[in-house]
């Protein structure tokens, strides 16, 4: 078996179902074996995943175990050569898995592999490509001098500012939403540290993997959409102390035997400072949101101008879509994907997008998926992130479409 793909699912069910069309099409040419963990969704995810894809190896949890218990049940069992880890909330490209196969067969000293991540608008996600959270590099972090100095090798060592994102280079961590991994560094390091409940297990497994004596890398020439936070957007306040705790769990697992009792002191209570912060910024962008999501409900809401990247087929279903009860678009026309289709509705080409979206003051686009594939669809939305529209995906049926809250 060349591949194994793990994916642990809670309550995100149109997200997962996307993720797995999109891993089928990527392993057509691979021997893949694909395990979906349901940690006991209410939404209908496990059903979904036994009657839409009877390939898949579904384990269903009568209670959610967390991220890193839920994994390792997959893990315990699968045979691949190589093993991915994969959020659900993620759409990887057609050629994502045999890339990655071959990268790792031409690095045999690599243990774990990460990929350019852009979020629901496109924008590249700096937690592609981190740094061990030492003492100094989270104190930078968290003190927001990262953020001064983004190109430092110093003040930015966190997210790596100074490795320009488009090459390939080690890093320290692998983002957990997107982890390939070898079999051979698996077996030395070992199967997922379960005190992590949620985050912080991606951190602590990649610096194992170079404990073990294996190297880490970023790997841009492969991409993926990561619809960041979609797992845990329904436990906002949960999922903040989830965070800070697993930084917490692992700041004394690796670093209390080798710094003085002081510094540790003022590193959990910055930890701990930081995350009540956080949790009064996310209680604060709850109350402000509340008046807001109401008014754009309101009869009175203006209406979002909208373009369509599709066939003139697919249009008119989004068309009906996006019109639908309770929506608030207005269609400003279609964006055509081939050169030679002129008719009416179409406002141009999707080579013109950006200057399509300026002109006729587009707030937001919906693509195709059934008449785009993953690929083109990425690097289109890179190329208008600075543009700040809002940015769907329309799934093959046209039923609902998918997008970033980030």
């Amino acid at each position: 078996m060349d591949l194994s793909v793990i994916i642990v699912s809670y309550n995100v069910r149109d997200f997962l179902e996307q993720c797995l069309l999109s891993v089928y099409r990527a392993a057509e040419n691979t021997d893949c074996e694909i395990f979906v963990v349901d940690n006991n969704s209410a939404d209908g995810s496990a059903a979904m995943v036994a009657t839409m894809f009877p390939r898949v190896k579904l384990i269903v949890n009568e209670k959610n175990l967390g991220f890193s218990s839920a994994n390792n049940q997959a893990l315990r069992i699968a045979s691949g050569r190589y093993i991915l880890l994969l959020n659900p909330d993620t759409i990887i490209e057609e050629e994502g898995l045999t890339r990655c196969i071959l990268f790792m067969e031409e690095h045999p000293d690599a243990g774990a592999a990460g990929v350019r991540m852009i979020n629901g608008r496109g924008r590249f996600l700096p937690e592609s490509k981190r740094a061990l959270p030492t003492p100094s590099t989270a104190f930078f972090k968290m003190t927001g001098l990262s953020k001064l100095f983004p190109r430092s090798s110093i003040f930015n060592r966190y997210y790596l500012g100074y490795l320009d994102d488009r090459s390939t280079g080690n890093v320290d961590i692998i983002p957990g939403a997107f982890m390939f991994l070898g079999r051979k560094a698996v077996e030395k390091a070992g199967l997922l540290d379960e005190e992590f409940f949620m985050y912080g297990e991606d951190i602590d497994y990649s610096y194992r993997i170079q404990k073990a004596g294996y190297r880490n890398y970023y790997y841009p020439e492969v991409k993926i959409i990561h619809f960041k936070g979609e797992s845990t957007r329904k436990e906002h306040l949960k999922a903040v102390v989830h965070f800070y705790h697993a930084m917490a769990i692992f700041v004394k697992k690796h670093f209390s035997g080798s710094i003085s009792d002081g510094l540790l002191f003022l590193i959990n209570a910055a930890i701990f400072f930081s995350a009540g912060l956080a949790l009064l910024k996310r209680l604060f962008i709850l109350t402000v949101s509340f008046p807001a999501r109401v008014i754009a409900k309101s009869p009175l809401a203006f209406k979002i101008r909208t373009v369509v990247v599709s066939d003139t087929e697919v249009f008119g279903s989004l068309v009906s879509l996006l019109t639908s009860k309770g929506r608030r678009n207005k269609i400003a026309g279609r964006i055509s994907i081939s050169p030679d289709d002129k008719t009416c509705e179409v406002l141009g080409h999707l080579s013109q997008l950006s200057e399509i979206i300026r002109e006729n003051r587009i707030r937001e686009v919906v693509y195709s998926g059934r008449n785009l594939s993953t690929s083109v669809i990425i690097d289109s939305m890179q190329t208008i992130s600075e543009s700040r529209v809002n940015i769907r995906i329309a799934p093959t049926g046209e039923e609902y479409l998918l997008g970033s809250r980030h």
